[in-house]
């Protein structure tokens, strides 16, 4: 059984009740859930008689992705502005030092969900590390006991 999130599921965690964002959703769906998907080891993906561990996948979907659709949100032009007029403050409800990647925490909370039925990351590490092998000249026996 693959994993399943719905427009509502990811409207409702987003507190949105219209319908203007439902496109934007479902493409946010259909691009992020194949790559988490794949992080997740294929015997929990498989395990379908666990009714459990298939709906912990599914919210730590959820959350992913509705983190994803809030952060590209806030990336919009205007999205992050306030206006202060003495202790007044008009506008947006994050904190200014908020993460632009993630910045209501909705992603690291689906990961951290997530985190015990993820691949070992050994694979995605080396994957993104250059192999640099360089020979150091070292002193030979002799002229260590010149020193």
């Amino acid at each position: 059984m693959a994993l399943s999130v719905s427009v509502a599921t990811v409207k409702a965690k987003c507190r949105i009740s219209v319908t203007d964002f439902d496109t934007e959703i479902s493409d946010t769906i259909d691009e992020q859930l194949p790559a988490i998907e794949f992080a997740i080891l294929d015997t929990h993906i498989a395990d379908t008689g666990n009714a459990n561990l298939q709906a912990t996948l599914n919210l730590g979907a959820a959350e992913i992705i509705s983190g994803e659709f809030l952060a590209q949100t806030f990336r919009e032009p205007g999205a992050a502005e306030a206006i202060t007029v003495g202790e007044l403050t008009f506008g947006s409800r994050i904190h200014p030092k908020a993460a632009v990647s993630d910045p209501f925490g909705l992603k690291e909370q689906g990961w951290q969900r997530l985190a015990p039925f993820l691949k070992p990351r050994q694979a995605f590490d080396s994957a993104s590390r250059t192999d640099i092998r360089y020979k150091m000249t070292t002193l030979g026996d002799d002229e260590v006991r010149k020193w």
